[in-house]
C-alpha cells in the first residue's frame, strides 16, 4: 500500500500542527533555538496548549523524528516498477545527491532540502542520546532495507549478480549519511562523488565487475 505524505494536506489535529510548527523553528533556529515559546507562536497557542500535548522540547522534538520518519518513507521507499539498477541509479541522483533527473517513469520528488536539514541537526543529537540514536538508527536501517531490497529483486530476475545486497546495501547508506550531511554543511562540489558512486554500481552489480561484495 502507498505511504502518504504527513506533510501534504492541512494538519489533521493540535498534536500535527505543533510538529509542523517544530519542523519550522528547528528549520529556521537550529536546536539550540527550539523552544515551546517559539513553537507556541509558531502555531498561535499559548505555551500551556503545547505542553499540553508534549512534556518538554525531547518528547517534541522524538515525537517529530517519527513525523520525519513517515515522509522520508513517502519520499523514498514507494513501491517502484522499474528496473532495479534505474531504481538504484535515481535513487542515488534524486534522494543523496539531490539532483533532478529526466525519466519517462513517474517519480516522487526527493526529500526538501528543509527536511534533510531538520535530519541532520536531529542526528547531531544521537551522538550523546539515545533516544535520538535509536530514532536516527531506524531512518537508516529502512533505507538501507530498501537498498537491500532493490539489490535483491535485481539478483533474483537475473540483472544483477550473485552478491551479498546487505553488505552493498550499507555501503550505499553509509556514503549517502556522509553525502547528505556535506550537502547541508558545505559548498563542496560532490559531482566526482556523485560518478563514482554511479560506478561502484556497476563494477559491483553487473556482470563484468571485478568486485566481490
Amino acid at each position: 500500500m502507498d505511504i502518504e505524505s504527513p506533510f501534504e494536506g492541512p494538519p489533521e489535529d493540535t498534536r500535527e500542527e505543533i510538529l509542523r510548527a517544530a519542523f519550522l523553528v528547528l528549520q529556521q533556529h537550529g536546536y539550540s533555538g527550539l523552544s515551546m515559546n517559539r513553537i507556541a507562536d509558531e502555531v498561535g497557542l499559548q505555551k500551556a496548549s503545547v505542553y499540553h500535548h508534549y512534556s518538554d522540547k525531547d518528547s517534541l522534538l522524538l515525537a517529530l523524528v517519527d513525523y520525519v520518519i513517515e515522509e522520508i518513507k513517502y519520499r523514498t521507499v514507494q513501491p517502484d516498477g522499474t528496473e532495479p539498477l534505474q531504481q538504484l541509479q535515481r535513487f542515488i541522483d534524486q534522494v543523496v545527491f539531490g539532483q533532478e533527473t529526466s525519466t519517462e517513469s513517474p517519480t516522487l520528488s526527493p526529500p526538501s532540502e528543509a527536511t534533510i536539514q531538520v535530519f541532520i541537526q536531529i542526528r547531531a543529537q544521537a551522538a550523546h542520546t539515545q533516544a535520538y540514536q535509536a530514532k536516527v538508527t531506524k531512518i537508516d536501517q529502512l533505507h538501507q532495507n530498501h537498498i537491500a531490497d532493490i539489490i535483491q529483486r535485481g539478483i533474483d530476475e537475473g540483472a544483477f549478480r550473485d552478491v551479498n545486497a546487505d553488505h552493498v546495501a550499507a555501503v550505499l547508506t553509509t556514503l549517502a549519511t556522509g553525502v547528505l550531511l556535506r550537502r547541508v554543511t558545505t559548498t563542496i562540489d560532490l559531482e566526482p562523488v556523485r560518478k563514482a558512486t554511479h560506478a561502484y554500481l556497476r563494477e559491483t552489480l553487473l556482470e563484468g565487475g571485478t568486485g566481490q561484495h
